[in-house]
């Protein structure tokens, strides 16, 4: 038993104390090679709860693409907690995003969700074969339709009498008919995590990765507030916070996301 205890968490203790060094060795390399500095999860494990704040929703106005192309092929982003490239041509804008729009309606219509404009638009489509697809899932029936409609409906009465919480106080209080299976995977389920967001260089939130959503109900249903995890930051902004305050990135981006915890709405 001591020596599987040892395995397992001596490595992982080692690392923690580690990670500062390593951290701003990294940040400070990529101003030379624009390398990416960290992963998300290793960046997770040691900033840990002050990486998740609590944000007015309507802040968030554009979402920042987790891939891009360029002359090189395709690229993933969120394999990095700091980044260093031009997110201009990377972000758009929230109410571009179908999703987005389509949970903004169903905030309005509710129960009569079947007199928004999509779901006469998706209920065309299935009658003329050509059915949407939604969460990864084609909906090829009327049946599906109501059944992802009356999803989204039930979430929004839901988030709407408690509020968005975090993903660990989630647990069983959402009763289970919030997830029937023919509208969203057990996958699914299973990895959703809190609303994501990243900093830009100018010190503004940008969702990033999951949430959008929740995100979507929130600012549909005019809520203050909702919990946020910050998964990436963008090294200009970093720098910044490193100068105004005389502290190396690991320091540094601890006092901001402190100072942004106690400013929290």
């Amino acid at each position: 038993m001591r020596q599987a205890l040892e395995h397992f968490f001596l490595p992982s203790i080692a690392a923690w104390f580690a990670f500062p060094l390593r951290f701003d060795r990294a940040v400070a390399k990529m101003a030379q090679d624009s390398r990416r500095a960290v992963s998300p999860r290793q960046a997770a494990a040691y900033f840990g709860d002050s990486l998740f704040l609590e944000i007015d929703p309507r802040s968030l106005t554009h979402r920042l693409d987790e891939k891009y192309h360029d002359a090189e092929g395709w690229h993933w982003i969120g394999e990095s907690f700091v980044d260093t490239g031009d997110w201009q041509g990377r972000l758009s804008p929230l109410q571009r995003s179908p999703a987005h729009r389509e949970i903004i309606e169903i905030c309005r219509t509710r129960d009569n969700f079947r007199n928004g404009q999509y779901y006469q638009t998706y209920l065309r489509q299935i009658g003329d074969g050509q059915p949407p697809r939604r969460n990864g899932r084609r909906i090829d029936t009327v049946e599906k339709l109501d059944a992802y409609f009356s999803y989204y409906a039930g979430l929004i009465d839901n988030i709407e009498r408690t509020g968005i919480l975090p993903r660990h106080r989630v647990g069983r209080a959402l009763k289970s008919r919030l997830w029937p299976r023919r509208t969203r995977s057990f996958w699914q389920d299973f990895v959703e995590r809190d609303i994501g967001v990243a900093i830009d260089r100018d010190g503004r939130f940008v969702r990033h990765t999951s949430g959008k959503h929740r995100l979507a109900a929130a600012i549909g249903l005019g809520l203050k507030t909702v919990p946020v995890e910050v998964r990436m930051v963008h090294r200009a902004w970093l720098q910044a916070e490193m100068q105004k305050r005389s502290l190396p990135p690991t320091q540094a981006l601890a006092a901001a996301l402190r100072e942004m915890s106690s400013a929290r709405i």
